[in-house]
This record gives structure tokens, sequence and C-alpha cells, in this order.
């Protein structure tokens, strides 16, 4: 795998201090994933309440019927369904033939009725995954399909639902896919970044076999997994924030970063504040190590290996006039948008608490600075979460924009991403897909998805804000000062 990291400035004066941002990639190469693909254990979790009567219960179960034939011998997949009660229409199994034809037998009975214990559905695919005898490494899946908000269960909030995944997550991942205006779509997104997996809107029932396909076309075409980054700041440097949304905890100065995984095709971007002391003399400086490991599964044998880096980064301080005014383009364009989720976060924060005037005043002011540094398309996308959190209305109505969009800046290859977001981000320079999603739509036999489109070209401008040069990777959760 690729990895590169990068000061936005290469020269700062000497004598003087100076905070920067330091952008660390990891770039995956491209694999004949049809041949060289991992086995997966997939354990969908379907919402059958009353509220999912029609079209979306009907694409929910073809979303499943088609996952069920795309699977192959060495791969497992057991259904759980939820009303009021939760039921189990089979456990983890290696999908033979003949298991393969009775699940979807089960599948294709579904009927909505009664209310919805998301809690208990959850649970229940996670106790599942807990229990299935794998090979190490295997990836399991949880993916939870539902259309409305949990209303009965031992847990019915998002305050009471996240530890609970938490408490229960062990090995598995999970995602989450979201039917309709009425789903709660930011409790379902956080829901995915806990559980390590994916989010996705499924604005019209319609849509759901395309962002189904993506999800699966991603879990085949995994390259790497348990991405650990570790970023150790030099003498004369301290890391003041992690400015991605990423999973990062501060460790006596140093910061250590999770991602889940990363597929084929795929760049991941993390970016970080570095404040630089003045020195006392001009020369290259030691900036920060970043330090890495991941997991692969070898084509050949598919067991899995850990692979290792390291990078050194480096600044050159010169004398007055010699230094770096601008940052370099390619590189403030990923600090941009890292920038913006991070102002969408914090004002999102001030929104549910009926703070319009203060969410705004977040999200203005760094529309002024991205105007200033030319990240014309960073501040079209800043214009539009800027009136979303203009008033209560406007906060509701841009639901799915604004959980999509958040979700796309962080990770562009995601399962389902919404209409409008999808293309300010691909306007910013995000790859919104990898060919392995987009061939899976394909076989499908999917169209309309939000989220699909045209990819970015790979080479030259890639399109997906990939900082060009040597070095190295990384993800996280809040946006910490230390």
């Amino acid at each position: 795998m690729k990895t590169t990291a990068r000061l936005t400035h290469d020269k700062v004066r000497f004598d003087q201090s100076r905070d920067l941002h330091l952008v660390a990639s990891l770039e995956a190469p491209s694999l004949r994933w049809q041949e060289q693909r991992p086995r997966v254990c997939i354990i969908p979790v379907i919402d059958v309440s009353g509220s999912m009567q029609g079209p979306k219960l009907h694409h929910a179960k073809q979303s499943v019927l088609k996952l069920i034939d795309h699977l192959a011998p060495g791969d497992l997949c057991g259904v759980v369904t939820f009303t009021d009660e939760v039921a189990t229409l089979a456990p983890p199994l290696e999908m033979a033939q003949a298991r393969k034809d009775a699940l979807k037998a089960a599948v294709g009975q579904l009927e909505p009725q009664g209310s919805t214990n998301f809690a208990g559905g959850l649970l229940a695919g996670l106790e599942h995954a807990a229990r299935a005898q794998v090979p190490a490494g295997m990836v399991k899946r949880v993916i939870m399909f539902t259309d409305g908000l949990p209303n009965v269960g031992v847990a019915t909030k998002g305050s009471e639902l996240l530890p609970l995944l938490e408490a229960h997550l062990g090995e598995a991942t999970v995602s989450a896919f979201g039917y309709g205006e009425d789903a709660d779509q930011e409790l379902l997104r956080d829901l995915a970044a806990r559980g390590k997996g994916n989010y996705a809107f499924v604005r019209n029932p319609e849509d759901a076999l395309a962002a189904f396909a993506r999800e699966l076309g991603g879990l085949l075409s995994t390259y790497a997994r348990d991405v650990e980054l570790v970023v150790r700041p030099a003498a004369g440097a301290r890391l003041v924030d992690v400015v991605s949304d990423v999973d990062a905890r501060e460790e006596g100065g140093a910061v250590r970063i999770r991602i889940p995984d990363v597929l084929s095709e795929e760049v991941r971007h993390v970016v970080l504040g570095v404040h630089l002391d003045a020195t006392a003399a001009p020369g290259r400086a030691p900036v920060a190590l970043v330090e890495g490991r991941y997991v692969v599964v070898d084509a050949d044998t598919r067991r899995s290996r850990e692979e290792r880096f390291e990078l050194p980064v480096e600044v050159e301080r010169v004398l007055a006039g010699q230094e770096q005014v601008a940052a370099t383009v390619e590189v403030d364009q990923v600090v941009a948008l890292a920038q913006l989720v991070r102002a969408q976060i914090d004002a999102e924060v001030r929104a549910r608490s009926g703070d319009f005037r203060e969410a705004q005043r977040i999200v203005h002011a760094l529309l002024g600075s991205l105007r200033s540094r030319g990240r014309d398309a960073a501040a079209e996308a800043c214009e539009r979460i800027l009136g979303s959190v203009a008033d209560g209305a406007a906060y509701q109505a841009s639901s799915a924009f604004r959980t999509s969009f958040r979700k796309g800046a962080t990770r562009g290859a995601s399962s389902m991403i919404d209409a409008d977001a999808a293309v300010l981000l691909r306007k910013a320079g995000v790859q919104t897909s990898t060919s392995g999603q987009d061939e899976m739509v394909k076989s499908f036999g999917a169209s309309g998805a939000s989220g699909a489109g045209e990819r970015p070209r790979r080479n030259g401008g890639r399109g997906t804000g990939k900082v060009p040069g040597g070095g190295k990777s990384l993800t996280r959760k809040r946006s910490r000062r230390w």
C-alpha cells in the first residue's frame, strides 16, 4: 500500500513559531478482487415492523436475496429479524447451495408487523457474530436494515444504544441502512461509525439494491484491515489536534489512530494540526514520525499477514523571505475538507441544543478562511452546511444531506451518499466509489444509486484529494486539542 505524509508548508522561517497541518494518506492498490477477495461472515438484521410494509421491506428482502446469491463457498451468512420480538431465520452458516436455497425461501416469506425492537435485533446479530466459528481474521459484518426509530426494547435512545453497541461489538463490525426521511439518520450514522462499518441513507426503496451492492462490493474488495497509526512529534514540535473525523487517542503527546479497513483503490487521508517552535538556526528539522501497521490477506494462501511502515516528516527552516507563503494546494485541499467536517460536527452540537446563532458563527468563520485560501469547492459545500444550521426547520430538513456529507467527506467510498452531497463531494475531489463497488452495482442490476457515478481518474489529478510525495498513513473520532 502506498503511504504518504506531507505538511501544508515545506519551508518555514527558522526564527518564528508556526502552526501547520500534517496530512497522512493511504492509497490501496487495485486488486483482482473477484479472484482474491477475502471470505466474509455477513449477518443481515432486518426490521420487519409495520412501518416497513410495502416497497421498503420488499427492497430490503431483495438486497438480502442478492447477497445470498453472491456469496461463495467459504462465506457465511445468517439472518435476524426484529419487530416487538427478535427472531433468527438462520445462524451464520457456510453458504452451500442447499443452505442458500433454504435461506432465500425464509427471507422471501417475511411480512411486516409490530413495533421496532432495534436494540434486540442489534444484540442478536452481534451475539451470532461472536459465536460464529470462523478462521482468524475473517470479516464479520452485522448489517442493520431499518426505516424508523427504536421504540421498544432494552434501549431506544442513541445515548443508550451506542454504549450497548460498544459493549457487545467484539470482533464484529456494524453497518446501518436507513430507509426514508423519517429514519433517525444521525443515530444510524453514529451507530455505523462506532461499529466501524458503513452508513447508507436510502431515500427511495429503489436505491436499496444499489446501496447494498456498494456495501457488499466494498466488503469483498477490502485490501487492508485493522490499520493503526501512531504519530509521534519530534523535539520542538507538538500535535495540537486531530482535525479528521477518525478514531484517535492521545498518548503522552503522541496520537494513536485506528482505521477499520481500506478498500482496493481507496485513498484515505488523516489531517492533524502541528505547532512548531522557533529554532536557533536554519536547516532541516524533524517534525514527526508516522508509524503504522495493517493486516492484508495474501492473495495466494488467503492467510492474513501484518505489514508495517514508518515515515519521518521534516520541514526546512529558512531565513526570512525564503519561507513558503501559501500552503501547497493539493495538501490544503485535503485540509479544507477535513476542517469543514470538523466545523459541521461542532455546529451540529450547537444546533441540537437550539443555539443556531452559534452554529452559524462556527461555519461562517471557516467559510471566510476557505474563500481567502482559494478553496472554492470546499467553500461551496461550506455554504450549504451554513444554510443547514440556519434554524430548526432547515436543520431537520437537511438530515440526509448532513449525515451523507460528513460520512462521504471522511470516507467517500461508503455504501450510499445523498445525491446533493455526492455532487459537492465530487467537486471537492472526493472519490465516491471504487471499481469493486461499481462492478457489484452492475452485478446486482441496480441503478439510481445516489452516491454512485463517475469516479475520478486514477492518475495525475486523481480527484481524490490525494497527496503526492513519499510518506505513510491514518483515521479518528472527535477533534481533540492537547
